[in-house]
């Protein structure tokens, strides 16, 4: 009996399968190298499954990244915004950030995706929401904890992660400290500037 016919269950299943798989192999090969092929070798399915759960490998190779490149952001913010004050919540989160090696599957999945999402405007679509998200919900979370800009503070922030991600991928004796005692001294100041 095929993967496809065994019921809903077992088709969420196969599908989340070859979409991990096919989400570790994007770091590992490179976006271009990640085929049906090695998908369905990965995930343990005849080839004809992948077509069957996504339209075609750009598919899947789309809903992988953004899959995981949510999960690597919002995991590591979620336990930053916990904290009630916004100067320990970014330090909180850059070192969550940081924390990775420069090479981990994550950030090269994130690195190939960025690249990939030049050539790509539906990936480039997804990843620039993805990012608008995680903007607005750090400018709305500042926003109720009194910071003065809080967009200012939002879209300074996230552009200071993505730097330092990609420094720390080519430099990866980069330390975090320096951005840390910059971005809290940032949100320290816009504090003051909301409380007077």
């Amino acid at each position: 009996m095929s993967d496809e016919s065994t019921g809903p269950s077992r088709r969420t299943d196969t599908r989340e399968k070859i979409i991990e798989a096919a989400a570790s192999l994007i770091p590992e090969l490179g976006w271009g190298d990640v085929s049906s092929r090695r998908v369905a070798e990965r995930a343990g399915v005849n080839t004809g499954v992948i077509h069957y759960h996504v339209g075609s490998i750009g598919e899947l190779r789309r809903i992988a990244a953004v899959r995981k490149i949510r999960t690597f952001f919002l995991d590591r913010i979620g336990e930053a915004l916990a904290q009630e004050d916004p100067a320990v919540a970014v330090e909180t989160m850059l070192r969550a950030l940081s924390a990775n090696d420069p090479r981990d599957p994550e950030l090269l999945l994130l690195y190939e995706s960025l690249v990939a999402a030049s050539r790509d405007d539906q990936l480039r679509a997804e990843i620039a929401g993805l990012l608008a998200e995680l903007r607005q919900r750090l400018c709305d979370w500042f926003a109720e904890r009194g910071v003065a800009r809080p967009l200012a503070v939002a879209v300074t922030l996230t552009a200071a992660i993505d730097g330092y991600l990609l420094q720390r991928s080519l430099d990866p004796s980069l330390e975090p400290g320096p951005l840390i005692d910059g971005l809290v001294c940032l949100v320290r100041q816009q504090l003051t500037a909301g409380g007077s």
